[in-house]
């Protein structure tokens, strides 16, 4: 008599939730990562003395691009994606070569484009050779790059909760008051809230802050008014690319820098999530970054990379399911051809967005020193001289 093989259980990454909880948690996390994923191109565009439609494009092109580099990370196809819950977002370290680039007379934004699809296709066929570098990230290796990501974001948490960099009243009471009710909800409904509560409580919180800034006078809804209701992004929009050796050779160096940077963030946030990533997924990952930014570069967008706030709101909330951050990155598409909808979201006073930040940011350090507890300092000291020196 045989015995019943037993049903096989699903890892909780790959678990699809109900359609509404999905929609909510995938809400929270466009919410979380929104003013980060419209940073940059509002940098550039302001650098490259862009008009007002055609910054709007850049906006909608980069969230529309945001949108698919997190599908490709997290559904993924064929040898594309590292299918954990990563959302993606523009690349700081892009900001720089960008401008240098685009305010060249003689290559302008066309060049830029085409420097990010020659990075991006460089990215997708030195991807197999990159990926073998994973056997040297040991646990003491991610356990800093985490812990290091968490305290580097802590400044523009900081920032937020003062009332944003440029506030003539920055750090005023109010601020600080608006960021700890905000934190104090968030501790409150993960001690005493319902399961489901508990999955959102750094939206709940943003809402609870956003509803007391707004009755303290602070925020304001006027860009909701000037944005248009409508916007297709579309390929080519500042004409076709232009490909020149130095422009794709600047930005090949930034992909090289980001493609290590990546693999550490895949490998760390695959042990965040209890699933180990090995070097064919790292590859998979690789790959899908330079796929993402060849379709950038089409749609003039930038490089992308795994946004670490969003990896502190999976510690937060527990929910591991790669399918709520796929979702968020179908809203991201969606609001990227609303740019009303955008501006409502860009609309949440900073002070708000600065207590959630606090608390996914804090998670985050916290995350690479519970991996940095689990190291044998004692049998090979060389891994106290890592930390250190880290």
């Amino acid at each position: 008599m045989s015995s019943a093989t037993p049903p096989s259980t699903i890892h909780p990454v790959d678990q699809v939730l109900p359609v509404r909880q999905m929609l909510t948690l995938g809400l929270q996390h466009m919410a979380v990562s929104y003013i980060g994923a419209i940073a940059v191109p509002l940098i550039v565009a302001s650098a490259l003395k862009m008009s007002q439609a055609d910054t709007v494009v850049l906006i909608s092109t980069t969230l529309f691009c945001s949108g698919i580099a997190t599908l490709l990370q997290t559904v993924g196809f064929w040898k594309f994606g590292v299918r954990l819950p990563i959302l993606q977002g523009v690349a700081f370290s892009s900001v720089g070569p960008v401008i240098a680039i685009g305010s060249n007379p003689e290559v302008g934004f066309a060049g830029v484009c085409g420097a990010v699809i020659g990075a991006g296709i460089f990215t997708m066929l030195v991807a197999p050779f990159v990926g073998r570098l994973r056997r040297y990230f040991p646990p003491v290796v991610t356990g800093c790059i985490v812990t290091v990501i968490g305290l580097q974001l802590f400044p523009i948490a900081y920032e937020w909760v003062g009332g944003g960099r440029h506030a003539s009243d920055f750090g005023a009471p109010a601020y600080l008051a608006v960021a700890a009710v905000v934190l104090l909800t968030i501790l409150l409904v993960n001690r005493y809230g319902s399961p489901m509560l508990r999955n959102m409580a750094v939206l709940v919180g943003m809402l609870v802050g956003a509803g007391l800034a707004y009755g303290l006078g602070m925020g304001s809804f006027s860009s909701v008014g000037d944005s248009p209701w409508l916007t297709v992004p579309y390929p080519f929009y500042f004409g076709l690319p232009t490909f020149s050796l130095i422009p794709i050779a600047t930005m090949v160096v930034v992909m090289i820098v980001q493609m290590v940077e990546s693999m550490g963030l895949f490998v760390a946030i695959g042990d965040i999530v209890d699933k180990p990533v090995e070097e064919k997924q790292v590859i998979n990952g690789l790959r899908a970054n330079g796929l993402a930014s060849t379709i950038a570069g089409m749609f003039a967008a930038f490089p992308f990379i795994a946004f670490m706030e969003n990896v502190g709101l999976v510690i937060l909330t527990g929910v591991r399911s790669r399918w709520v951050v796929a979702i968020s990155g179908l809203l991201m598409c969606t609001v990227a051809l609303v740019p009303k909808a955008g501006a409502i979201i860009a609309s949440m006073p900073t002070a708000a967005l600065g207590g959630a930040g606090i608390a996914m940011f804090g998670v985050v350090a916290a995350a690479g020193i519970q991996t940095l507890a689990k190291v044998d300092y004692e049998r090979n000291r060389y891994n106290v001289l890592i930390v250190g020196f880290t």
